[in-house]
């Protein structure tokens, strides 16, 4: 099989990380995607994660849509920084003769040398990487070629998405503001009723 790991806070998750899914079924022939929330991440600030609970839940809600994606619980039964390279070291358990493709933002795709035992990561799996926010392509196409001239299998997707994140939800949230239009409506509805980020 061919899956696509594609882990990150969700926090929540927002039509942004809908549509990636939606172009990686469109580009790509995946037999699986993998969708992983991360416990604590760690490259980011996680003084405003809500509950585990909660963002499988959204997640759940969310991609049911796609019938190749499963909403794995990986990194949060393990209870610690989630590190990429602990995580696949244990989908290889479970997945031992499949193919990984790790899916990543450019600002990630662009710090996987600064990650967690990197040459590690490269031998359990191929990056696939999509272009986000303002970096151009001449730069991932530079650190493209200093991660193949390593012996990694590197994909570049030119993606369109939609301008969303996690952090426009939350603090449209916090402030009253509509935000119905950022996120489907089963998670709309899940973050009123649980009175999430407020």
């Amino acid at each position: 099989m061919k899956i696509a790991i594609y882990g990150g806070a969700f926090n929540p998750v927002h039509k942004g990380h809908i549509e990636i899914v939606k172009q990686l079924n469109k580009n790509y022939d995946f037999d699986k995607i993998l969708i992983i929330p991360s416990k604590f991440s760690p490259h980011k600030s996680n003084k405003e994660l809500v509950s585990d609970e909660h963002r499988l839940n959204m997640c759940r809600l969310s991609f049911k849509q796609f019938d190749n994606c499963e909403v794995s619980d990986i990194e949060i039964r393990r209870n610690k920084i989630s590190f990429t390279v602990d995580t696949l070291t244990e989908l290889k358990t479970i997945y031992p003769f499949d193919e990984f493709y790790l899916i990543c933002g450019s600002d990630m795709f662009l710090s996987l040398l600064k990650w967690k035992n990197p040459e590690e990561i490269f031998k359990m799996t191929s990056i696939l990487a999509f272009r986000r926010n303002d970096e151009s392509m001449q730069v991932m196409d530079d650190y493209k070629r200093r991660l193949s001239s390593m012996g990694v299998k590197v994909l570049i997707c030119e993606m369109k998405i939609p301008p969303f994140s996690s952090t426009m939800v939350r603090e449209a949230v916090k402030t009253d503001k509509p935000y119905n239009e950022f996120v489907a409506q089963e998670v709309y509805d899940y973050i009123s009723k649980n009175k999430l980020y407020r």
